[in-house]
């Protein structure tokens, strides 16, 4: 393996540097952040040293780091002045015998807002083959020795270095050698989850919603008890009514069977809203109790949004409120919303949920570009739920500019990753000039943006008692493209209920093809394919519709039913119908007295997304009375065989796709039926009744029924 970074770790121009992902990864000294730990000698520990740094002048914000025994500081001035005040600050450090300076701070143009701080250690992965006593010689070489093995994926090691500036050197010594497959820094890394943005507590009001959703200010399907709402909160969950959450609860509002991870800061445990699947994760203290740290809300409320029970007479209700989150912490809060962090952990804390059973991820979090955190993500797309894929999604970032965060901008290269950006009530995409008023953030955008979702104004679960984010069990402002992700994970999760055999990337292409088109028609890179559709997602995830629409009619007196039927596909199967048959029966269904039968030889086939259906039109069967006192009763019953797509759909081919092609993937057989009844009179001399033989008149009780076919 060869590249143009010198042993000393810099490129020929000098430019520091390191790679991850199969890319070089530029870096910067910080003009934001010193690295200080206590001198050689010093016992007080890194609290104290925190405390001396706070007193000195230049020094801002103070990150105590007690985990990693070093202190970062912010530089006091703004980004004019802020050069001079870091090395003003170093200054001081050197000085000052109680204190030493620590490692340098880097920044990248990649991850904006993630600072990188060496701490010795570096993730190197050998090749598959090689010698164990070959490896230890090439370690040996670069001065490095094995922390841990098996980390944090099979075949890697965490290995350490005396120095700790040291090992951005050896990070790219050992990238360097024949017999490694990949090796890179395990920073520690000083990030921000993308939401909610600082002004989230500061009162800021929403302007008036749009008409169109005010439809969200109503209860749910238990209406009221004791005059109150069965979920007080829902009121306040204009995104439910957006992404037609409401509807689609019609076909399932999740299931216990399909969870999903949440991995972030830690989850409240005892939150009472919030259903979890045990044991989570923490992959922060490598132990199994996933609580957050102090005011740690972000990961609860995340949590919230995918998974607040449904009717309990608490908070809200989540996007999929069947499904359980299982808890995964990656990371710990530092105080001013900032994350402590590294590579092996988030890559550890992905590959634990995939092995504890996670169907769907939900990632709200950026850090720097990282292989073992890309590898993680192809771990879940290849080997989650026994091989057919997690569904994944990953928070575009809040930065209001062009350029997705990572790991958000692998969703081109991870089959199954959607990377999602943020709407608004408006389905405007979220910016910093958008309609709801949140002028200080705005949604990323570029290529890779896959979809949008409510981010503004979320209503969701915080951290119990005077902790979090208000001081009470539930928040009403959540925001930024982490709460817009989870609302797509939940989606994901509706969609696995409904079709728990779905691998990863067949969930990616049903939300893609479903979502509700803004902006630009077609695919764009501030919206991607569109807000998700709950409802729409549903409908596609199944593999065959029946609509039957009946109505009464009086021949000579007497009472038939006319029919329209139809069987078509929304989804990304092909399906052939096999058979359909339509049956009539007495009012107290014990016999029946009409039958329709079709049984097409071969059957009728339904590509995916090419508007086919089969239509049965004006089927005339017998019902029961007449003008004067009827009724109808009605059973339909279908067979059908179907093939699953072989490959992704998009970018979509919409009407080019052979037969043989749309044949060629798994195949299944499946059978679906529903009824129904309908009853009535008509006075003789109404309006529409029989005047002479023979005459059709259609009347009341017609009715549409929609049928899914699990």
């Amino acid at each position: 393996m060869t590249s143009d970074v010198t042993p000393e770790g810099a490129r020929e121009d000098r430019q520091r540097s390191y790679w991850a992902a199969g890319d070089r990864v530029e870096l910067n000294p910080s003009s934001v952040f010193v690295a200080v730990r206590e001198a050689p000698g010093e016992e007080q520990g890194t609290a104290a040293v925190a405390e001396r740094m706070a007193g000195m002048a230049g020094a801002g914000q103070v990150i105590p780091l007690p985990d990693r025994g070093l202190v970062l500081v912010r530089a006091e001035s703004g980004p004019a002045t802020a050069t001079r005040s870091t090395e003003g600050l170093r200054l001081a450090v050197e000085q000052d015998q109680h204190v030493a300076s620590g490692p340098t701070v880097f920044e990248t143009a990649s991850a904006p807002g993630v600072y990188l701080v060496p701490a010795g250690e570096v993730i190197v992965k050998f090749r598959e083959g090689t010698d164990g006593d070959a490896a230890q010689a090439v370690l040996a070489r670069h001065g490095a020795t094995v922390v841990q093995t098996d980390h944090p994926e099979p075949g890697a090691l965490i290995v350490h270095v005396d120095d700790d500036d040291s090992a951005l050197d050896a990070a790219n010594a050992l990238h360097d050698e024949e017999l490694v497959e990949y090796a890179e820094p395990n920073f520690v890394q000083i990030t921000r989850p993308p939401g909610p943005a600082s002004q989230l507590l500061n009162g800021v009001s929403a302007p008036a919603r749009p008409v169109d959703d005010l439809s969200a200010l109503v209860s749910t399907d238990r209406a009221t008890r004791d005059g109150r709402l069965a979920d007080p909160g829902f009121v306040s969950q204009w995104g439910l009514t957006k992404i037609r959450a409401t509807e689609a609860w019609d076909i399932t509002t999740g299931s216990s069977a399909v969870s999903v991870a949440v991995i972030d800061e830690g989850n409240d445990l005892t939150h009472e809203d919030i259903s979890y699947r045990l044991l989570g994760f923490d992959a922060y203290d490598g132990d199994n109790d996933p609580t957050p740290s102090g005011n740690d809300a972000h990961g609860t409320a995340c949590g919230g949004i995918v998974s607040m029970r449904k009717d309990n007479d608490k908070g809200g209700v989540g996007v999929a409120p069947s499904s359980p989150v299982l808890p995964v912490r990656i990371a710990k809060g530092v105080g001013g919303g900032d994350w402590d962090t590294d590579s092996a952990k988030v890559a550890n804390g992905i590959r634990t949920a995939v092995d504890r059973g996670a169907d769907v991820l939900s990632n709200s979090y950026r850090v720097a570009p990282s292989t073992a955190v890309a590898n993680a993500f192809q771990y879940a797309a290849t080997n989650g739920r026994g091989g057919l894929g997690c569904a994944m999604a990953a928070a575009a970032g809040n930065d209001d500019v062009l350029g997705v965060i990572f790991p958000a901008r692998l969703s081109p290269s991870v089959r199954g990753l959607l990377a999602v950006g943020a709407s608004n009530e408006w389905d405007q995409r979220k910016s910093k000039t958008s309609l709801d008023g949140e002028t200080w953030w705005g949604s990323n955008w570029g290529p890779e943006v896959d979809i949008v979702a409510p981010g503004v104004h979320i209503y969701t679960t915080d951290i119990t008692g005077g902790a979090g984010y208000g001081g009470g069990n539930y928040v009403t402002d959540f925001n930024g493209t982490s709460s817009a992700t989870p609302h797509v994970a939940g989606v994901a999760a509706l969609i696995l209920s409904v079709d728990p055999q779905l691998r990863g990337w067949e969930v990616e292409d049903i939300l893609k093809l479903t979502a509700r088109d803004l902006g630009t028609p077609g695919r764009d890179q501030f919206t991607g394919f569109g807000r998700v559709d709950a409802r729409a997602a549903l409908e596609a995830a199944s593999r065959l519709w029946c609509e039957v629409v009946p109505a009464v009619e009086f021949i000579s007196g007497k009472a038939f039913m006319r029919v329209n039927a139809r069987l078509y596909n929304p989804g990304i199967n092909t399906v052939r119908v096999d058979s359909f048959t339509l049956t009539s029966h007495t009012a107290d269904g014990a016999n029946e007295i009409d039958r329709f039968e079709y049984r097409p030889n071969p059957g009728d086939v339904l590509l995916p997304r090419s508007g086919q259906d089969v239509r049965f039109n004006q089927l005339l069967l017998k019902a029961n009375g007449t003008p004067d006192a009827w009724s109808y009763r009605w059973a339909a019953s279908w067979t059908y065989t179907f093939w699953r797509p072989s490959t992704p759909g998009f970018p979509l081919n919409v009407g080019m796709v052979s037969l043989d092609e749309a044949m060629a993937g798994p195949q299944g057989r499946g059978e679906g039926q529903s009824r129904d009844e309908s009853s009535g009179s008509v006075a003789a001399t109404q309006d529409g009744a029989v005047s002479a033989a023979d005459e059709a008149v259609r009347l009341t009780g017609k009715r549409t029924i929609t049928i899914t076919i699990d």
